[in-house]
């Protein structure tokens, strides 16, 4: 019923048209102009297209492993599949899955996907999740959080009363919130890569990736935002206080915090509170309805960060759901 596609750079405007204009659950962070932020050489790609008639149907961007595992995609938070909002019917999305196997059986032995979660997508994710699952993958959840912005009301009253007092005594200080220039960006890394080395991890992007994200690749979805407190001791005058780069998902109207940065060597106040309400109060005056918090888990899910998901829930965040869906053996 499909024919196969496999990604070529020649695609690459017929791809990002599809998964930005014609899906129900595609993002920038399944279009070429995001992925191939990625110097050649990091990854094996291995994305496809499915084609009916010449039109597209699905998209699939994807890697494959040196162990042979077909990954989508190992380069975002999102990968696949991704459906044609005129294919997103029961029988057509069985028949997409179908042929997408049967291709992959060609030069893999398993597959991994995380599909884009609910919270981004335009049409509900349950026809998608209940096919998968019927196809035999196993599904792993991640723990992602979320608040509901109105117009017109401050996000601070959504907060529990430890976390508004908590607020409230920053605002003794003279801080100022604006947006981040490129100047102040290798402050703003230095503290990421502080707090990410404190967990044992590292940033996914250089600070060259995050300045070629914001000028070139996604100039229109991504934010850098940074807190400063006016400090006369300090050799310019102000301190930083925190920082955090923001993704906005236009067709669902939804802002997500990508990475936040705090100063841990203020203890006056709590740097990451402070941001945190900052950025919520700027995106509900930008008419965001909703304001993502990411994951609170290790381990692809199997350890879950207590403390820190608390946290978010006494911003007001409510719990939302990403999904690893994964078949260790493609079968004949």
């Amino acid at each position: 019923m499909f024919s196969v596609l496999p990604y070529d750079s020649h695609l690459e405007a017929r791809w990002d048209r599809f998964v930005m204009s014609e899906s129900v659950n595609g993002t920038f962070l399944q279009t070429r102009r995001f992925l191939n932020y990625h110097p050649q050489g990091r990854f094996k790609d291995a994305s496809f297209m499915l084609e009916s008639s010449g039109t597209i149907v699905a998209a699939f961007p994807g890697i494959l492993t040196d162990a042979g595992q077909w990954i989508s995609h190992q380069g975002s938070t999102f990968g696949g599949p991704v459906i044609s909002r005129n294919f997103y019917t029961a029988e057509r999305v069985m028949h997409i899955m179908e042929c997408a196997e049967n291709y992959l059986k060609g030069f893999c032995r398993s597959v991994k996907m995380r599909p884009t979660s609910s919270l981004f997508s335009q049409e509900p994710t349950a026809l998608l999740e209940y096919v998968l699952e019927h196809r035999g993958y196993t599904r792993n959840s991640e723990l992602s959080a979320v608040c509901t912005l109105e117009a017109g009301k401050d996000p601070l009253e959504n907060c529990e009363k430890t976390c508004r007092s908590v607020f409230r005594k920053s605002q003794n200080f003279n801080l100022e919130y604006r947006e981040m220039t490129d100047a102040e960006m290798p402050e703003f890394y230095r503290h990421l890569n502080n707090l990410e080395s404190k967990f044992g991890t590292k940033p996914v992007h250089t600070l060259e990736e995050l300045l070629d994200l914001r000028h070139n690749r996604i100039a229109d979805e991504v934010k850098f935002r940074a807190l400063w407190m006016r400090d006369a001791d300090h050799a310019n005058g102000e301190k930083f206080v925190a920082g955090m780069m923001l993704f906005d998902f236009k067709q669902t109207n939804v802002r997500h915090a990508q990475y936040i940065a705090p100063n841990e060597e203020i203890r006056e106040f709590q740097p990451t509170t402070a941001m945190y309400i900052n950025v919520m109060r700027e995106a509900a005056q930008d008419g965001i309805s909703k304001f993502s918090w990411g994951t609170s888990n290790g381990m692809a899910g199997g350890a879950l960060n207590l403390p820190l998901f608390k946290f978010k829930e006494s911003l007001g965040a409510k719990p939302s759901l990403n999904l690893i869906y994964s078949k260790e053996e493609l079968l004949g």
